[in-house]
């Protein structure tokens, strides 16, 4: 059954997904709303659809990107964009970092992937000890750097699985890849210094964070504490204002999209 692209509302094709207004005009087409496409195939960059048109072609070529929001592309049924569950809880196990061995107080980057590389069951390399001690090991034998997020996912990577880091996310790609049931790890301005935080779920207001470090309030943390409650973090609901608020403060949004291969 074929594939049929909707044009919902009035808009350019482009070439790449970014600004119309970025774009020379032979890189863009202005299409009207109404209008329907048969198209082979369509993946997802950036709030776009890249589209592989069947029988039309503009301006000598049939590779296309549109504005997500200004389309929809059925198969019999809608496919795009798919209906997700208003509400989704992953088991992402939690860890808190402030057990940890190693720097207690400034790995919540290994701390985080861990909770994720765990949910997806990754192999450890070593039988003793917490993975997030051991992910802070691996990135000192390798020269690593734990605050570098490039670094992060070769971590993820040395460990058997898949990721794919983007400094130019959304909120609306973050939902669809948890319920496609894959776990991510989001880079935010919780302190001064920054702060990473692992995402299980999601509901219609927010995300449900693993925040390794404890719960955040607008005045700081209540800290997990290793000898008492030390899972304060755990499953805490942060809304999507207070995310774009502390995560996407200048419109760049830093997420790990963590995955098996």
């Amino acid at each position: 059954m074929p594939l049929t692209l909707k044009i919902e509302s009035n808009t350019v094709l482009k070439r790449k997904p970014i600004q119309s207004s970025e774009l020379p005009e032979d890189q863009k087409q202005a299409i009207e709303a109404g209008k329907e496409y048969q198209i082979d195939s369509y993946t997802i960059d950036r709030g776009h659809v890249r589209c592989f048109f069947t029988k039309d072609t503009f301006k000598d070529t049939n590779v296309w990107y549109a504005f997500g929001k200004h389309v929809k592309i059925f198969r019999d049924t809608q496919v795009y964009p798919r209906s997700l569950p208003a509400t989704l809880k992953l088991n992402v196990p939690y860890k808190s970092q402030r057990d940890n061995v190693l720097n207690p107080d400034g790995a919540c980057n290994v701390t985080s992937i861990a909770m994720c590389l765990h949910y997806l069951g990754a192999a450890r390399k070593e039988s003793a000890g917490q993975f997030e001690d051991e992910l802070y090991n691996h990135a000192i034998r390798r020269g690593y750097s734990r605050h570098s997020p490039y670094d992060l996912a070769k971590i993820v990577q040395d460990y058997g699985m898949r990721d794919d880091f983007r400094t130019d996310a959304t909120i609306e790609q973050l939902r669809s890849w948890l319920a496609d049931g894959n776990p991510a790890v989001i880079h935010g301005y919780f302190t001064d210094f920054g702060h990473i935080v692992a995402l299980a779920g999601y509901d219609e207001r927010g995300f449900f964070i693993h925040d390794p470090y404890g719960e955040w309030f607008w005045w700081g943390y209540d800290l997990n504490d290793p000898n008492g409650n030390n899972n304060k973090g755990e499953s805490l609901h942060y809304s999507y204002t207070m995310i774009e608020r502390l995560c996407i403060p200048d419109g760049n949004f830093w997420v790990h999209f963590i995955s098996k291969p």
